[in-house]
């Protein structure tokens, strides 16, 4: 009888633990996407406005808790001179390297490639292809939803006169993992 109960005592633990070894082992590996909300800043020389809102959607595999792939598109937003306004947007590949702090907390950096296209005011369009790069500090709530405040740089075209130039953005990002 006292085996009995043992047994059963130990296959339900054995039930009820389960879905929190799913649950920690959710955040180490699988499929995720996010959201992004952040503000771009332009080194254009001479611009006139040089800051704007930026957004992004992406999403990537997590291989293990130090490496990731990404992929994603962001708005880079718009930076004027006298008389001319750029308009930039880019896709984005990138592997993602984390380092665990603690349980919840993590560093991260990013190193890809993206492909800018800059709509100019004056007329066409230039596009670019240029390693792009980023840090970020990543906190995971809970194993399924998180949030990583980061900041990344993008080399977008500028004038004919002055060439390209660099964006810096600086987001925060809602991650959700499947």
């Amino acid at each position: 009888m006292i085996k009995h109960t043992l047994a059963s005592f130990a296959v339900a633990a054995a039930v009820l633990a389960a879905p929190s070894f799913a649950q920690t082992r959710a955040a180490d590996n699988g499929f995720y996407g996010g959201l992004g909300l952040g503000r771009s800043d332009s080194n254009l020389g001479g611009a006139t406005d040089s800051s704007d809102n930026a957004w992004k959607l992406f999403g990537g595999y997590q291989f293990n808790k130090y490496f990731a792939a990404e992929a994603g598109y962001m708005d880079l937003g718009s930076t004027a001179l006298p008389g001319v306004t750029f308009d930039s947007k880019a896709w984005q590949a990138s592997a993602v390297g984390s380092l665990p702090l603690t349980e919840q907390f993590s560093l991260t950096g990013k190193l890809g490639l993206a492909q800018t296209e800059t709509d100019v005011s004056s007329g066409g369009t230039d596009h670019n292809t240029d390693p792009t790069y980023g840090l970020g500090l990543r906190y995971n709530f809970t194993p399924q939803f998180g949030l990583r405040g980061e900041w990344e740089r993008f080399r977008v075209s500028g004038n004919p006169v002055m060439g390209k130039s660099d964006t810096d953005v600086y987001s925060i990002n809602a991650i959700f993992r499947f």
